[in-house]
Order: C-alpha cells, then sequence, then structure tokens
C-alpha cells in the first residue's frame, strides 16, 4: 500500500531530544489525529513534515517518495499546512488571505488567473466563506479565522492538510464545525492529519490515531485501540475511565478528582 505521508524513525532535539525514533503511517483519504501530552513533540514532528525545523534523523516520505527530494513550491502543492492559532494584524480581507495560498502555483509577481479564481472561490464555498468573503480578516470571530486558514489551505490545492492544534481557543460549537468540515474533506479525498487536545473529540472525528509519549509513539491505529486507560495513563500521568459513546460506539474518556496532599 502506498501511504500519503511515512515518517520513518524521525528524531530531533533541541538542547535534549524531543523525538526519539518515530514511525507513523498515513493512508490516503483518512482522518487523523496526533494525540499527546505538552512537549512530548507534536508540534516539533508538524514543523518538520511542513521543513519548518531540519530532518536530523530518519526519513519521511510523500506518495513513496522522499520529502528531501521535493522544492519547496512542489511539496506545498501536495502538503498544506496550518500553523498554530497566530494573532494576525492585517487587513487583509478574507478573499486576500485565501489568495494567498495560490502563490504556489504562481510565477514571480505573477497576477491570479482563471484557475486561480476559480481554485479560490471553491475554496471559499467549501469552507462557507462565500458570503463574508469581502470583510476585514481581523474582524472575524475564531472560528471564522480557522476557516480562513483551512481555506488559504485549500486554495493550495494540496491533497494532504495538516494542522496544528486546529481547536484550541475555540468554544465546543466551533470546535464541532470545524471537525465536521476536515471530515467532510476526507470524504472528497483529502487526506487530513492533525494535533489535537481533547482526546474525546479526536475519538469522535479521526479514523485513525497516534498517541506520543516520551517522544515516541506509544500506540498507534484505531480510536479503540489507541485510547485506554492504561494508554492515556501513560502518556498523560492522569488516570481516566474510558468510556463508550452512547451514539457513535467509539472510546470516551471521563475525568475524575483527584485528592491533594494534605497540607
Amino acid at each position: 500500500m502506498m501511504f500519503a505521508l511515512s515518517i520513518e524513525n524521525v528524531s530531533f532535539r533541541f538542547v535534549r531530544p524531543v523525538l526519539s525514533g518515530v514511525f507513523a503511517d498515513f493512508a490516503p483519504g483518512t482522518f487523523s489525529g496526533i494525540l499527546g501530552a505538552n512537549g512530548v513533540g507534536k508540534s516539533t514532528l508538524i514543523k518538520i513534515i511542513g521543513r519548518w525545523l531540519p530532518m536530523q534523523e530518519g526519513s519521511i516520505r510523500v506518495y513513496n517518495r522522499p520529502l528531501g527530494t521535493f522544492s519547496q513550491r512542489d511539496l506545498a502543492r501536495h502538503i498544506a499546512v496550518v500553523p498554530q492559532e497566530q494573532t494576525y494584524v492585517t487587513d487583509l480581507t478574507v478573499r486576500e488571505m485565501v489568495e494567498l495560498g495560490r502563490i504556489p502555483h504562481q510565477g514571480l509577481l505573477a497576477h491570479l488567473t482563471t484557475a486561480d479564481q476559480s481554485a479560490i472561490n471553491h475554496a471559499l464555498v467549501q469552507t462557507g466563506l462565500q458570503e463574508i468573503a469581502e470583510r476585514s480578516f481581523s474582524t472575524l470571530s475564531g472560528g471564522e479565522r480557522q476557516r480562513v486558514r483551512v481555506a488559504t489551505a485549500l486554495a493550495q490545492a494540496a491533497d494532504i492538510l495538516i494542522l496544528d492544534e486546529p481547536t484550541t481557543h475555540l468554544d465546543i460549537r466551533y470546535q464541532v464545525e470545524l471537525l465536521t468540515l476536515l471530515a467532510q474533506l476526507v470524504t472528497k479525498g483529502y487526506t487530513v492529519i492533525t494535533v489535537l487536545h481533547d482526546i474525546n473529540l479526536a475519538a469522535l472525528f479521526c479514523d485513525h490515531l497516534v498517541l506520543l509519549a516520551d517522544g515516541r509513539v506509544l500506540r498507534s491505529g484505531p480510536p479503540a485501540e489507541v485510547i485506554t486507560r492504561e494508554a492515556i495513563l501513560k502518556a498523560y500521568q492522569c488516570d481516566v475511565t474510558v468510556l463508550s459513546h452512547p451514539t457513535q460506539g467509539v472510546p470516551q474518556i471521563s475525568l475524575t478528582r483527584q485528592q491533594l496532599p494534605h497540607m
């Protein structure tokens, strides 16, 4: 089977090791979630895939082609990375933000072509932004801004979408809306890989989960195989009760209060 993305024995260190021999495969047309405690290397892994950090050890393949053989422009035609939410100070409109996704398809100082305009309009429609396309990005809600970031990635016409903590700072309505949008994109042939903090949402929406602990893959597979009491305790040092979702049948965790030591 040819995977959309294969991570093979990837290690990375800053002052100390962050990733240590990570292996993970992502099949085309699937929705994958990367889970793990703070500081375990989830965002570092995303940055290595996007080549924002250098490859120190190991290899990554995109459709069986080594990552290092792609020019940055060619890579952007296959992989679109949506980074963690950032504070933008910009007067650009929604449409102008989405237009930035066409840069990998343009020459230097090129004007937007008919194909560019078509891709931009399609991305706006897919994300439900066409009615606010002329609004300033700075006036949007958090949920709307995240949809703009996804639309910019879609306009890039890459078939692998990688998102780093896209639901951070969103309330539950916008979290569900955004993940529903990503799930719909998967049904249209996209491969979606996203870092998530909310284990229950990851189990509800993702087909495939990768759980990191101590810089390595602790478990990988369908939610039912990854989200167990033992795995969550080892990855997060937090005891939980694992239940089955009443209508979806996927695992969900329930937290319990911990006793504090007597002062």
